[in-house]
């Protein structure tokens, strides 16, 4: 197989087994179903900073050399670690997430009011969001994803299934129970916040400790996912607070005063950390640009940092003191800053590089990615309007919600889709379900958040009837969008590729082409042959369902050394027996 910069990784694997060497050098597949990523190579070396032509180098001396028995194979397996996470994310928002919000949103319409909605169920929707929605996919791609940038193993893996069943627990009574009136079972709310921070606090512990037992140089990258971290823990511990005080006060709704500044320090703080870090380790191979400009992105890691915290702790207090208000207003400015110089840094924008233009491959992702930010451009325009607006007046509150949305469903459900449309297919090792789906939930996601963020905006300038209506269908044409993305990425990660064999009628001779698989399959007396003849790994079931379909006889007999014509006349002799 002579390989060039289109060259499939998981068909040159099936091909030529050996070059597992040399991919597991380069950490270059272990993602990618159990035959490898179905990527090009090219496309690969760049996302993993991996010289090409010494690659192909390698690649062709492991064929040349056809392994030998100083060669390790390792076995694929595919991880799928991050999916109970992410189809719990899709079950969420398509039931008390964005579906349960285009309810709530249609109502207000009908009624012309916003204050028309108990506001306890609007913060039960909030957290499944936020929480549910936007949590519990991170948590699932992080599990996945960082072990794999940092080269390493993910520790403590078995704590995950606890954490994933603490945190759907949690979120279940939350969501359940705080907007319910039932006050003899209402300490179930309160259970509900320690099992999510018991959830989370497991999921930061593994975290670290994989970065910790990783030996990979650190990146600039790190230090957001640290970060990242650490706003999830104070947002979680914030969180417990909120719900002490509702137990306490036998009382169903956080005060907004609180809630408010809350949403946003879990947004800007956790949630942004971690978006901005896998941005920074990836965008650069993904639309084919020049790598980030560091130093403007260590700047926005300072910035916004410094500026989360003072935005939380002065709008707690902003209806008390003059000084937190101007404060929590003069606040925006910096946080604004912060996010045009990380997309300057990001070079999101710039032209490409024209490194992969000869690489085939889907790029429909691009436009995702790209279009969140401009969303979040929009959400920094809106951030700095706010402040110029009357205090804690209709329209302060109607642009305050149109920024809520542009930077939960413009930038960060644009970003989920973006990625989760690139990176689920390359970890099953498979293209995505349905390109044209993906097309049509880019435009019905747009087209809802455009008519949500702008006519709720032009509600609080004028109120018209019309706008409201506008802005009551705005929430289906984002439950369509994420109805078709999560269908589409459903059956994404349900499909099973099984390597097949080119072998279509019952074997009659065993060839150096014929698979080893097919010989032990057909004929299972054959497998003592195998064992005597040194193939040990034969022994496994799994090493013979997946090195087995790849692995011809006469790649088997170089990796082992034996006379592959002694080989065949025992193997066919036995076969012959059984005609």
């Amino acid at each position: 197989m002579e390989i060039n910069r289109n060259t499939i990784i998981k068909d040159l694997i099936e091909s030529h087994p050996e070059t597992l060497a040399v991919f597991k050098k380069y950490n270059l597949v272990i993602a990618g179903g159990v035959r490898g990523p179905n990527e090009p190579i090219a496309f690969f070396a760049k996302a993993h900073e991996v010289n090409y032509d010494i690659l192909v180098q390698e690649l062709n001396e492991a064929i040349a050399k056809g392994g030998g028995e100083t060669v390790e194979i390792p076995t694929l397996e595919e991880d799928k670690i991050y999916e109970k996470f992410v189809k719990t994310a899709i079950i969420l928002t398509l039931t008390v997430g964005v579906t349960f919000g285009a309810v709530i949103l249609s109502y207000i319409a009908v009624k012309l009011n916003f204050n028309s909605i108990y506001y306890a169920l609007i913060q039960a929707h909030g957290h499944a969001q936020i929480f549910g929605w936007v949590g519990l996919c991170i948590m699932g791609f992080a599990l996945y994803i960082i072990p794999r940038v940092k080269n390493t193993e993910l520790r403590h893996r078995n704590l995950a299934n606890i954490c994933y069943g603490f945190i759907i627990t949690g979120l279940f009574l939350r969501i359940v129970l705080q907007p319910t009136p039932f006050r003899s079972i209402r300490f179930l709310v309160l259970i509900s916040a320690i099992l999510e921070i018991i959830s989370i606090c497991l999921f930061a512990f593994i975290i670290l400790r994989t970065i910790f037992a990783s030996k990979e140089k650190p990146g600039i990258f790190d230090k957001f996912f640290m970060a990242g971290i650490s706003w999830f823990l104070i947002s979680t511990f914030i969180n417990f607070g909120m719900i002490v005080y509702l137990y306490k006060h036998v009382t169903y709704e956080i005060p907004k005063v609180v809630f408010s500044p809350f949403v946003h320090l879990y947004l800007f703080g956790f949630v942004f950390m971690f978006i901005f870090a896998i941005n920074i380790r990836t965008v650069f191979a993904f639309l084919d640009i020049k790598p980030v400009r560091e130093k403007a992105v260590n700047l926005t890691f300072w910035v916004l940092n410094i500026s989360v915290p003072i935005y939380f702790i002065t709008h707690l207090f902003a209806h008390r003191s003059i000084i937190a208000l101007r404060l929590s207003q003069g606040i925006a400015f910096p946080i604004a800053f912060a996010l045009i110089t990380f997309i300057y840094g990001l070079r999101i924008f710039e032209r490409s590089t024209k490194e992969l233009q000869d690489v085939v491959m889907d790029r429909s992702y691009a436009k995702t990615i790209r279009t969140a930010y401009l969303w979040l451009i929009v959400t920094m325009v809106i951030l700095l309007i706010i402040p110029f607006l009357g205090y804690d007046s209709d329209m302060q509150r109607r642009f305050h919600g149109s920024l809520n949305h542009a930077v939960t469903v413009g930038f960060i459900t644009m970003m989920i889709i973006g990625y989760a449309s690139k990176m689920i297919p390359t970890f099953k090792g498979i293209d995505m379900y349905s390109l044209k789906l993906s097309n049509l939930t880019f435009i019905l996601i747009n087209t809802g958040c455009f008519l949500r963020v702008f006519s709720q905006i032009l509600v609080g300038i004028n109120g018209k009837p019309l706008f409201y209506a506008i802005m009551g269908t705005s929430g289906w044409f984002e439950v369509a969008a994420l109805g078709i993305f999560g269908y589409n990425l459903w059956k994404t990660m349900n499909t099973t590729q099984e390597v097949k064999s080119p072998v279509a009628v019952k074997l009659t001779e065993v060839t150096k082409d014929t698979k080893v698989f097919d010989i032990v399959d057909q004929y299972p007396e054959t497998l003592q042959i195998f064992l005597d003849f040194g193939f040990s790994q034969m022994a496994n079931p799994v090493m013979r369902k997946t090195m087995g379909r790849v692995a011809s006889v006469e790649m088997a007999t170089k990796m082992h050394n034996v006379d592959i014509e002694k080989f065949l006349h025992t193997l066919n002799d036995k076969i012959s027996s059984k005609k």
